[in-house]
């Protein structure tokens, strides 16, 4: 006998009658789908069952069991189903099959057992009735009564007459419109007008380019579904559906439609494919959710939407449609209407689900390859394969490693190196690097003789640049000695083919005028006799020429075709031109002549130009003399040492990391590539590689490459040789890689690109070099490609849509693509070397080490021991209240035992720091959740319990606070000592320390310091003064591509395809180019310090931030988010707080750290204007919160209106709801308006949520737990929403934090919240001192031409821009927070000063007798430059005129002009004369 239900499932506890009916199931039979936390049971049961019961049921175990998806097939016996049964059919109809729900809600049926017939009658059109039977809801009913009886119902649907009511009427003109727009299409689609519904008529630009609307960017792919042997294939993407899982609905065939298919309305569609940009929303009413993703089959893509789901369907929904799901889904497209305009895009609406595969390349040879040239999406806007899913391919295909070779940067070791580690896969770390050759000479071969001894200066003309393809037109050539032409000669050559006519343009040579030439044979013989080398002479006769490579490679060419010898040595007048006269913006044949002053010469021709540049020579080698350089030897050595690499070639070239130490070069190599190098992009010398070497593997890259194209330009075997040897392997690609040669010219065909692999093959046999074959991959699979095109089109390359196929290929597809080599040599490319290269390279290199390098500061321990204690003490006293004591302890014993001390001290001495410089420092984040960084004088934020102490006695009491269930210190009444009758301070606001350094004390603590942004650059200098400037480093940031930019990007790219797409398949393109690396940057405040016992290279390359050679800044390569655990990041933002605070006391005479935090009158502001002596018309706002930080704005103020805070402490949760994510909307708000509770019972911060599961009981690490899940959006397991339970916590509580996305920390709140009560009281007691410092802090917008008009003009002003909305220009819109606080000080009668020339800053808006005194930059257009010479000049001495003015300030007539308009110069004489009348 079988198993019980419950025996099964015995983590279910059901009520007993659940019981007693599971016991009675019989023929159990379970089904799960572990991987995705699905199950379905079929059980035998004696009678029916309620429906409701059943699902109760379901719901219960899913829950039991962290199930996705769970269901109960009962199956009854036959003679039990009657009439009483069909309206629990009904029910799972509606369940089953989305497009059957709301149809029954009105219903009347016939039920013939006899005859066994389901007549189902409903109160709809016949539109609806269609829709039902094309969603086959009767096939559904039929199939549920059949699976659950055993008998074959026949089922039909059929409307009642006389709709009357008006939810059938309304109902049956949704059903209409719908069934209208299918026929519509229908019949277009007959009378052949393939056209989307049209929309109203709009204005558009008649210029503006008209684009072809086409369903795919690929419309020659086949992508008629093929299906056999459970795999289902569409163009292609395969997808396996061998073992469907019907999830959703009823099953459905699994027959899909191409989605570049659906080009109309129609029903019972069903499409395969992979989900993306999902996406829940929660309608206005709060109570329903609105679906939408996109599917996309790979060809095409279709935008997906339901509206209205219940929370139980949303859920059900979003437990199998997610981003990355791959799925089939049945159900119907239509054109949307939206605000009178029919979506010209279908809308995809489903009734039934079906989890299937996707199936990707494999790799099934029995030994891997090793790819050792790939870029990934760190290569900048060149690539697309994130670094992540490079790994995981490569582990998937079962290759044994891969490389990450990006060009010019290592920044893909970050995510490659988190992915190798997950899956144990082996990553080379690598680059691309683009390398320069710094010890070439313009001299190439040997050559010692003087300056002035004979050579042969000359030039060719030829039919094209292919020394491949291409022949010779013309040889003209000059003979010099001793600084002067000696001997001239000239001939036209018969290239025996045509010349080209945009050749004959060029170089006026006609094919007439070649047509007697001679041959090339007889011309070069002609032209060896005149360079005259005698047989038996030491040295061979120096030829000399402009860009001599070109030149010498056709001759050389031509002489091997003709079977003649050419091993000349010669001199490129090109790289001497760039080493002699660097200040020139080219080196053109006609650039230097002029720069020479030789006159103008018939350039494009052979003898004309060998002629100039004879002269040129001449003036060349006057230059050289100059030098003291008389040899040609002596040349060559002054080139070679004077070389700058920023002026040179540069190739490409893969350097691999073999080992730690080749690894720790690499890094310096992109150091000084980025600080040294960089002009373009950073380039590596060959003497530096040279010196940084060891360690290193060095490939010969791609058609980039130097070897390639020494190749190509057919350079002498000597040069090639030496080139081979300065390898240690050689690369050959896919010919696919290099067709564009062919296009170029630069090789006749693809077996000539085929050869050139062979010629490499050959040149590493011959050098004893191993030759792998590598994909130089840039995206991960083929049909990828139109990605990068994307990427192109953005940067305006001209042949962005050139295929090019590099993708990353499996070992099977490169030993097809490199068959013309043989199989055995194909195999020993593809395989053999690639794993050899592989065996080289140490597999323990980690791009940063492990483990915590922090910088050490001599005894930083005992000193933050005795600071603490010292201040605690001064506080509190001797001997230390035991709540103190034990809070210091175990934070002092946690901060020290972890090494954290050298942290919080560095931090405390440049707070100290700064407040030696006049400004204080506010703490941000959850630093104010340590009492040490409290005592050390880190964090304003005192985090004990709250309480009362003494700054006379050192009395303290914690007891009062907690009588009276005070949420904050600064909630308590004033009171004095009981002890020396001194009044007493009152602090605390109890925050647990767990949320600093987690709950055992070992996470690493970041401090956040907010320094005055007038003092922050000072502060990183001390920083520097602190460890020295070589070990301190600006953190660096990486731009990627966002959303915004690569939709220019897709738009770009379609209009110059003339074409346009659907929004499903521009989002498709869009998400594969988002995150692509675009640019770097630093970090606003990111301090990165390295111990002095280490150098920077380490543990990463440094860089210039934005690749900008001209920065004095020096920021790390890779982001500190992923150096956060290994070297010490200070935070040193920059803070306009510190800096109100500044000129708070500056314009009252106060301290701000004496401001009453207690004073009801500032926490009235939260409640209305009246502190302010104004009412909310005469400000336009109803509370007096504007211009307090973080609780002035619109949406804040709302919040306060709706939650009436009372308390500090409630300040404190508004603060934590305003910034967290759905912690107020649809949650708290609720909660509040409903009255289930008060804003200081809701979850505000995360903190609250810790301490308030203590006092219910929940068990302390769990409460920690807890707090952090839901912090972090992960809701509440079900265990721990047992325990809940278990301790009484509200439903509502639970209910809360299951909402919960993101949570703010209580400390950051607290210290957001200070700020705003003290600028609260000045802004209340001290108003001008408030106005003063608000507008010289943050004068955006300021306009003293406006404010002198008055309120009237500043309200109406305010007026326009709020009613233009987003039609207002973003400055308008940005100063709006100026100008309401402007209109509020007129309000309250402060009246504004002219700008004048004697009493006016250059910035400052300074108190005078009450009234604020506007500076200079207050004027529109005068500027910050302007107004401070005005001042400077001023402090000098007074201006005695206009003329006087304009000249010391130095001023243009523009800025006189805002002045004069102003009356700023009024009484001012315009001149320094004097007259007499």
């Amino acid at each position: 006998m079988g198993k019980k239900f419950l025996e099964i499932f015995r983590k279910y506890h059901p009520e007993e009658e659940i019981a007693r009916l599971l016991d009675c199931a019989e023929d159990l039979r379970v089904d799960a789908d572990r991987e995705n936390r699905l199950a379905r049971v079929s059980l035998s049961l004696p009678a029916p069952v309620e429906k409701e019961l059943l699902y109760r049921i379901e719901k219960e175990i899913a829950k039991a069991y962290d199930l996705n998806w769970f269901k109960l097939l009962p199956h009854y016996p036959p003679q039990t189903l009657d009439d009483s049964y069909i309206p629990e059919l009904l029910k799972e109809t509606e369940v089953t099959g989305i497009v059957a729900r709301g149809f029954f809600e009105r219903y009347s049926y016939e039920f013939n057992a006899e005859a066994e017939t389901l007549c189902v009658d409903i109160p709809v059109a016949d539109a609806g009735i269609a829709l039902m039977e094309d969603a086959r809801t009767p096939q559904v009913m039929e199939e549920i009564l059949y699976s659950e009886f055993g008998r074959k119902i026949k089922v039909t649907i059929r409307h009642t007459d006389g709709l009357g009511d008006a939810y059938a009427e309304s109902l049956a003109r949704d059903l209409e419109q719908l069934d209208q727009a299918i026929l519509a299409a229908q019949k277009r689609e007959s009378a052949g007008a393939r056209v989307s519904p049209q929309p109203q008529q709009e204005q558009v630009d008649e210029n503006a380019p008209v684009l072809k609307r086409v369903p795919t960017l690929s419309p020659d792919e086949d992508v008629k579904p093929v299906i056999e042997n459970g795999l289902c294939r569409i163009g292609h993407t395969v997808f396996d559906i061998s073992s469907a899982s019907f999830v959703i609905g009823t099953p459905f065939p699994l027959e899909p439609t191409p989605l570049a298919w659906v080009q109309k309305p129609q029903r019972g569609l069903i499409v395969f494919g992979e989900v993306f940009g999902f996406s829940r929303e929660a309608t206005r009413a709060g109570d329903k959710f609105n679906i939408q993703f996109y599917i996309t089959d790979g060809n095409a893509s279709l935008e997906c939407r339901l509206y209205g789901q219940t929370p139980e369907a949303a859920d059900e929904i979003c437990s199998v449609v997610k981003n990355g799901a791959v799925l089939a889904l049945r159900g119907y497209c239509k054109h949307e209407t939206r605000k009178d305009r029919v979506d010209p895009d279908l809308t995809f609406s489903f009734s039934d689900v079906a989890q299937i595969k996707k199936i990707g390349r494999s790799d099934q040879a029995p030994v891997k390859r090793v790819e050792l040239h790939l870029h990934t999406m760190m290569s900048t806007l060149d690539a697309l394969i994130p670094p992540d899913v490079a790994v995981k391919t490569a582990k998937a295909w079962g290759h044994p490693a891969v490389a990450i070779t990006d060009h010019g940067n290592v920044q893909g070791y970050q995510d490659a190196m988190l992915a190798s580690e997950k899956l144990g896969q082996k990553v080379i770390y690598g680059m691309e690097a683009y390398f320069v050759n710094d010890t070439a000479s313009a001299l190439k071969g040997v050559c010692s003789g003087s300056l002035d001894d004979t050579a042969v200066v000359f030039d060719i003309e030829t039919t094209g640049l292919s020394v491949q393809t291409c022949k010779i037109t013309e040889i003209g050539a000059v003979k010099i000695r001793n600084g002067a032409v000696v001997d001239v000669f000239d001939t036209f050559v018969n290239p025996e083919c045509p010349i080209p006519p945009e050749i004959t343009a060029l170089t006026s040579i006609t094919d007439q005028m070649v047509a007697d030439a001679p041959k090339i044979r007889e011309a070069l013989q002609l032209f060896f006799d005149f360079i005259g080398d005698a047989a038996d002479a030491p040295e061979k006769t120096l030829l000399i020429a402009h860009n001599a490579e070109f030149d010498t490679s056709f001759i050389r060419t031509a002489a091997a075709n003709c079977g003649l010898p050419f091993e000349n040595p010669y001199l490129d007048t090109l790289p001497l031109s760039r080493y002699l006269n660097p200040t020139l913006k080219n080196h053109k044949l006609d650039t230097i002549a002029t720069h020479y002053n030789l006159g103008d010469f018939n350039h494009h021709r052979a003898s004309d130009d060998a002629n100039m540049l004879a002269h040129i020579y001449f003036c060349m080698i006057a230059d050289l003399k100059a030098r003291d350089v008389l040899t040609y030897k002596h040349l060559v050595q002054e080139m070679t040492e004077n070389s700058d690499p920023l002026k040179l070639k540069s190739y490409h070239q893969i350097i691999l990391v073999k080992n730690k130490t080749g690894l720790k070069n690499l890094y310096k190599l992109v150091s000084y590539s980025y600080l040294k190098y960089f002009r373009r992009h950073p380039r590596i010398p060959k003497t530096e590689l040279e010196q940084h070497r060891e360690g290193l593997i060095i490939g010969s890259a791609c058609e980039a490459g130097e070897l390639v194209q020494a190749l190509l330009d057919n350079r002498p075997k000597a040069e090639v040789d030496a080139i081979v040897d300065f390898y240690d392997y050689l690369e050959i690609q896919p010919i696919c890689n290099n067709r564009f040669l062919i296009e170029e010219g630069r090789v006749a065909d693809e077996e000539a690109l085929r050869d050139l692999n062979r010629k490499i093959v050959a040149l590493g046999e011959e050098h004893g070099k191993l030759v792998v074959a590598t994909c130089d991959a840039h995206f991960l699979n083929e049909e990828d490609e139109v990605y990068r095109k994307v990427l192109l089109a953005g940067q305006k390359f001209k042949d962005y849509d050139k295929d090019t196929h590099i993708y990353f290929r499996t070992t099977e597809e490169m030993l097809r693509e490199f068959s013309y080599l043989g199989e055995e040599k194909a195999y020993e490319v593809v395989v053999t070397n690639t794993n050899l290269i592989n065996d080289m390279i140490d597999s323990d290199i980690r791009p940063f080490p492990k483990g915590t390098f922090t910088p050490s500061l001599e005894g930083a321990e005992e000193e933050l021991k005795t600071r603490c204690y010292q201040k605690a003490c001064s506080m509190y006293g001797d001997p230390l209240p035991e709540i103190v004591a034990a809070r210091l302890d175990k934070e002092l014993t946690s901060i020290i035992g972890h090494g954290f001390a050298v942290l919080y001290m560095i931090a405390q001495k440049l707070v100290q720091y700064s407040e030696s410089q006049g400004y204080l420092v506010g703490s941000r984040g959850s630093v104010g959740s340590s009492v040490v960084a409290s005592m050390a004088g880190i964090s304003e934020v005192n985090p004990l319990p709250p309480h009362y102490w003494c700054p006379q006695c050192q009395y303290s009491d914690f007891e009062t606070a907690k009588k009276l269930d005070i949420g904050s210190g600064f909630d308590l009444p004033d009171a004095n000592c009981p002890r020396c009758g001194h009044k007493l301070n009152y602090d605390g606001h109890d925050i647990p320390f767990e949320t600093f350094l987690g709950f055992y004390g070992d996470k690493s603590p970041d401090i956040d310091l907010n320094f005055s942004g007038e003092v922050q650059g000072r502060v990183h200098k001390y920083t520097e003064e602190l460890f020295g400037s070589e070990n301190v480093f600006r953190a660096g940031t990486i731009g990627g591509l966002a959303d915004k930019t690569a939709f220019g990007y897709v738009n770009k790219y379609l209009e110059g395809k003339g074409i346009m797409v659907n929004r499903a398949e521009v989002n498709r393109m869009i998400s594969h180019c988002v995150g692509v690396k675009r640019s770097t940057g630093q970090h606003p405040g990111g301090i990165v310090v390295v111990p002095k016992e280490y150098e920077i290279y380490d543990f990463c390359p440094v860089q210039h931030p934005a690749d900008d050679p001209n920065s004095d800044i020096v920021t790390t390569h890779f982001t500190f988010e992923y150096l956060h655990d290994t070297l010490l990041k200070l935070d040193e933002l920059g803070h306009d707080m510190p800096t109100k605070y500044k000129y708070l006391e500056k314009f009252s005479d106060t301290s701000v750290l004496d401001v009453p935090m207690n004073d009801r009158s500032i926490y009235d502001l939260f409640l209305s204007t009246a502190p302010l002596g104004v009412s909310p018309e005469d400000i336009d706002c109803p509370l007096g919160t504007l211009g307090l930080p973080e609780l002035g704005t619109k949406f804040v103020i709302k919040m306060l209106q709706e939650s009436k805070p009372q308390s500090f402490s409630d300040l404190l949760q508004i603060s934590g709801l305003s910034h967290g994510t759905d912690v107020w909307t649809n949650n708290a708000q609720e909660l509040i308006k409903n009255g289930t509770c008060t804003i200081s019972q809701v979850i505000g911060t995360r903190d609250s949520i810790m301490l308030a599961l203590i006092k219910y009981g929940v068990e302390k690490s769990h409460a920690f737990k807890i707090m952090e899940m839901v912090r972090k959006g992960k809701g509440l397991t079900p265990e721990y929403e047992a325990e809940m339970k278990a301790a009484n916590v509200p439903d509502w509580y639970i209910w809360s934090c299951k909402k919960i996305k993101y949570m703010f920390p209580k400390a950051h709140a607290a210290a957001y919240d200070m700020s705003a009560i003290r600028l609260g009281w000045y802004k209340v007691h001290i108003p001008i001192a408030f106005y003063c410092t608000m507008f010289t802090v943050s004068p955006e917008g300021f306009d003293a031409e406006l404010v002198m008009k008055g309120k009237p003009a500043v309200a109406a002003y305010i007026r326009d821009i709020n009613q233009r909305g987003n039609d207002a220009a973003p400055k308008e819109i940005q100063s709006l927070p100026t100008l309401q606080l402007i209109n509020e000080a007129f309000a309250r009668g402060i009246r504004f000063l002219p700008v004048s020339l004697e009493k006016s800053t250059a910035r400052e808006y300074t108190p005078e007798n009450g009234r604020i005194r506007m500076p200079f930059s207050a004027l529109p257009g005068l500027g910050e430059n302007a107004a401070a010479s005005i001042e400077q000049a001023r402090q000098k001495e007074p201006f005695f005129s206009v003329e006087d003015l304009q000249t010391r300030a130095k001023l243009t007539k523009a800025i006189i002009e805002i002045l004069r308009r102003n009356g700023v110069l009024d009484g001012l004489n315009e001149t320094d004369q004097l007259t007499f009348f």
